[in-house]
């Protein structure tokens, strides 16, 4: 099985994984304060994600290492280099990370109080696209020093992921076909939640592949992206509780239900594996045109939300239509080989 195939196929059980998330935060998300249910999700990731270090076939699990290179940033000539001055962890994709985990979810449902739920979720389909950016320009800038590009993405296939997204969005659109609210302060509060988690995804990535540097092994690749991922979430904790205590002082507080509580350990497994699968798609293949097979989400995402929530779909035709524009998109993934970047 080539490379590409193997990528892809991680991908697609990534989509199929993560697609029930967007239930599961609907039902675990309530009062007003969406930091406060982030770090509950943070917590709970946190102790989902333990098991995976014990399971993963790594020949390289160097506990004090990886944690050292987490301060780690990369080096003008693709190399990695401690931080040495306090400037420098505004370098380091670790510290990044924790920003961007400890605001992207919580962006998420602000928004989606502010405008349109509709809206906000077309919007955080860009992150997928700011992702594969971000692991594009780190590709071009290793491969200067003379390495093989660990992450190549071609115009051809630039133009792919771009007409995925917009069946994706079709697909989305589906479900109401009508905006009911609709601000500025709401749009913006979604493209920072959409750019934080680009950033997210990304930089856990970055990470891992720094802490496992020079090490190209997939298995080496994802189980330092996933210690990362941790140490990224507890990170995060504080500045969500931060968050909190800034634009909500006046929340009710972080009780939190049986009921829920069961719900989130759900949503944390969830994310391990969807996770897990989607750090396998970005290692185990440099051609980032496979990471539009992800905008195959929002179908399963409707699919779910249909049987499992009681939403009907207001438009079947947009979404048949968006489905099927996703699947062109992706038609030729195997035969195709990457245009020049």
């Amino acid at each position: 099985m080539n490379s590409t195939t193997k990528g892809t196929l991680w991908a697609l059980a990534a989509v199929t994984t993560s697609s029930g998330l967007p239930l599961l935060f609907v039902y675990t998300h309530s009062g007003a304060d969406p930091f406060a249910w982030r770090s509950w999700l943070l917590v709970f990731q946190v102790l989902t994600m333990l098991p995976i270090f014990f399971v993963m076939p790594s020949g390289s699990q160097q506990w004090r290492e990886s944690a050292r290179r987490l301060l780690s940033y990369w080096g003008t000539g693709g190399e990695p280099l401690r931080v040495r001055t306090p400037l420098d962890l505004l370098r380091t994709p670790a510290v990044w990370m924790a920003v961007s985990l400890a605001i992207d979810l919580a962006f998420w449902v602000w928004a989606a109080t502010l405008i349109d739920p509709l809206v906000v979720t077309i919007i955080f389909q860009l992150m997928l696209i700011g992702m594969v950016w971000l692991a594009a320009r780190l590709g071009r800038k290793l491969s200067k020093a003379e390495q093989t590009s660990p992450h190549v993405m071609g115009r051809m296939h630039w133009m792919l992921m771009i007409l995925s997204f917009a069946g994706a969005a079709l697909v989305i659109w589906s479900e109401t076909g009508a905006v009911a609210t609709l601000s500025w302060t709401g749009i913006l509060v979604a493209l920072a939640g959409t750019a934080a988690a680009s950033g997210g995804l990304w930089t856990t990535v970055s990470t891992g592949r720094l802490m496992a540097w020079p090490s190209d092994d997939p298995h080496d690749l994802v189980w330092n992206a996933t210690f990362a991922a941790v140490a990224g979430r507890l990170g995060a904790l504080p500045l969500t509780l931060l968050g909190s205590a800034l634009f909500f002082p006046s929340g009710s507080g972080f009780g939190l239900a049986w009921t829920t509580a069961g719900l989130l350990a759900l949503a944390g497994a969830f994310d391990a594996v969807g996770s897990l699968a989607h750090r396998y798609s970005l290692y185990t293949t440099s051609s980032l045109s496979v990471q539009r097979v992800m905008f195959l989400s929002p179908a399963l995402q409707m699919l779910w939300l249909w049987i499992l929530a009681d939403v009907s779909i207001a438009n079947p035709q947009a979404l048949l239509i968006g489905t099927g524009v996703v699947l062109l998109g992706n038609v030729g993934w195997q035969t195709t080989r990457t245009s020049t970047p």
